[in-house]
């Protein structure tokens, strides 16, 4: 049976609980695809809980943006056969996009997926805050190396990479506004670009974030003038 997973997001809770117990409900009783809710496919991921075993593993996934769900299953064998950004989206518009019918405002089986996501883990202010690269954009151009106080980033074999995601500062997107590609995404962060949409809802002076850019690149070289390192363990 084919996998559907559904990222409740429950720490910062873009997707209401009410649509994901509808869609799961519905799911339940017209198709017999096998139901897995996450409370946190970020955490998910950086756990490495999520891998796939053969390339076959082709699963539905509702959660958010699929260029960052693409961009997180980028080092994995698991490619989705179809993603859903169920992000301020309607029960309506998601089932239609599934092919179900539309679900009803009596269904028990729904209050059963009410009660399983109020119990799912809530963590807010602590939850699994780290970027993503879009390798499809990425130029390996090395700013968001650069600019990263917290050892986030590193080079391996010329390639960026993200090795120390839990390194870094919470709720804190300032690399991916430097990313002259626009190929870093925090998939928690509320606005596009930077959350992995297609539209810019935001807009940055490039001359005041180059100015930003080469202050952090002195304030890197005076940390390596006098051994200062910022990396921790636990970041607030």
């Amino acid at each position: 049976m084919k996998p559907i997973i559904i990222c409740a997001c429950s720490s910062r809770s873009f997707v209401k609980k009410e649509t994901i117990a509808a869609v799961a409900s519905a799911i339940e009783q017209q198709t017999d695809y096998t139901l897995q809710i996450e409370a946190d496919l970020c955490n998910t991921f950086i756990n490495r809980t999520i891998s796939g075993e053969t390339p076959s593993d082709t699963p539905i996934i509702l959660a958010c943006h699929s260029r960052a769900i693409r961009s997180h299953l980028k080092d994995t064998l698991i490619r989705p056969e179809l993603i859903i950004n169920m992000r301020n989206k309607s029960v309506g518009t998601i089932l239609k996009e599934l092919n179900l019918l539309p679900d009803s405002e009596k269904d028990p089986v729904k209050s059963k997926y009410m009660e399983m996501l109020h119990a799912l883990p809530h963590n807010e202010g602590k939850d699994a805050w780290y970027p993503v690269i879009d390798k499809d954009r990425c130029t390996d151009c090395g700013k968001c190396h650069d600019f990263c106080l917290f050892g986030v980033y590193t080079y391996i074999d010329q390639e960026i990479k993200v090795v120390n995601p839990q390194n870094c500062k919470n709720n804190c997107p300032a690399c991916a506004r430097m990313c002259p590609s626009k190929a870093i995404i925090f998939p928690k962060y509320d606005k596009s670009y930077i959350n992995g949409g297609m539209e810019e809802e935001e807009h940055f002076n490039m001359e005041n974030l180059e100015s930003v850019y080469q202050e952090r690149l002195r304030y890197k070289l005076q940390q390596r003038r006098q051994k200062i390192t910022l990396l921790k363990r636990d970041n607030p």
